[in-house]
């Protein structure tokens, strides 16, 4: 990026404008495993549209910190603010290729504006080199954020999100099989999430859109054109292709095509109990959203002892699987500054 995009950064502080019709930022949430690394990469076949390769996952993180310190206005209070996020997730996974990160060159790119929109929107027009004023919307992919659609929805005027839904049954079978997930904490907690989420999705429909996984795979083009008219984009072909790769895990991982039968796998792949245990832990939800329980006759509640040992189990499986990765203490804090960086 050239520092010509974000010449300067007035000392004032100044409330985000709304963004004209048609260049507002899109966030695409949902649980992890729900198919949007894929939406993310089709999204990024339009002309008109700029992703981030990795997820921030420092939304919630930021908007608390502004809570606490005030908008940093001053270069101090803003070099202050860069600090505490040095050891976000996101720095970890930004390409190399992008050189050293310049908190002064994300401060011009907030020209002015540094309330938490202010802040995040200068961050990606930085990252992205995507100009004021520009046509070229941002997009940003990350799953966390789930939990925080009223956050995005007061941060931001004309911002679009994009709510993708998968299968609870499918969905836990993958998270088994990427991180050895407890499927009944992670039945649960899709259950709690979506819900929430689909509530909110709800009551803002000309911000929100939800998108079934299952339909992308099965109709991409017709779930593609629904999101452009929905984010006034121009459809294109292009958005029902991949230009390369996105999955590096699960049944997907590899393919540089949409593989259009990877829904449905649960019946195979878990027990008739299993079926069961999940489809009672996330009944309400599942009809919310449009799902039919195929052996579960009600609802069933995760204990808080459970819900409690379970969170401690799937931790301590996510540091085991990272320690070959990062070293024992590199992996706890690792995941100790995620948590922290999505406000869990």
């Amino acid at each position: 990026m050239t520092t010509r995009l974000c010449e300067t950064a007035p000392e004032a502080h100044a409330t985000a404008q709304p963004a004209p019709a048609g260049r507002g930022p899109v966030f695409i949430v949902g649980m992890p495993r729900s198919g949007t690394k894929l939406l993310r990469g089709l999204l990024a076949q339009h002309p008109r549209v700029r992703v981030a390769a990795a997820e921030t996952e420092f939304l919630p993180f930021l908007a608390g910190w502004v809570e606490r310190h005030g908008p940093p206005v001053s270069e101090q209070a803003f070099s202050d603010l860069q600090a505490a996020m040095h050891h976000a997730t996101y720095f970890h996974y930004r390409s190399r290729a992008a050189g050293a990160f310049d908190w002064r060159r994300w401060r011009a790119c907030c020209a002015g504006h540094y309330d938490v929109g202010g802040l995040f929107d200068g961050f990606m027009r930085c990252e992205l080199d995507i100009g004021t004023g520009s046509d070229v919307r941002w997009v940003d992919k990350s799953p966390a954020y789930i939990r925080h659609v009223p956050l995005i929805l007061n941060a931001f005027a004309e911002v679009r999100i994009i709510h993708l839904v998968r299968d609870v049954r499918d969905y836990c079978v993958s998270m088994r099989k990427a991180w050895n997930k407890d499927i009944r904490r992670a039945a649960w907690l899709w259950g709690r999430d979506v819900l929430d989420a689909h509530g909110h999705c709800t009551a803002h429909p000309e911000r929100c859109i939800e998108v079934r996984y299952e339909d992308l795979l099965e109709d991409p083009e017709g779930q593609m054109r629904r999101l452009c008219m929905f984010l006034d984009l121009e459809y294109l072909p292009a958005l029902t292709r991949l230009a390369h790769n996105v999955e590096n895990r699960g049944d997907a991982k590899g393919s540089v095509e949409i593989v259009r039968d990877n829904h449905g796998k649960f019946t195979s792949r878990l027990t008739v109990r299993e079926i069961t245990d999940v489809e009672a832990l996330a009944w309400r939800a599942m009809h919310a959203v449009g799902y039919t329980p195929l052996h579960a006759g009600g609802p069933r509640r995760l204990g808080t002892l459970a819900q409690r040992w379970l969170r401690i189990r799937d931790g301590l499986r996510l540091i085991a699987g990272d320690t070959q990765r990062f070293g024992l203490l590199g992996s706890v804090r690792f995941h100790l500054n995620h948590r922290r960086m999505v406000g869990r």
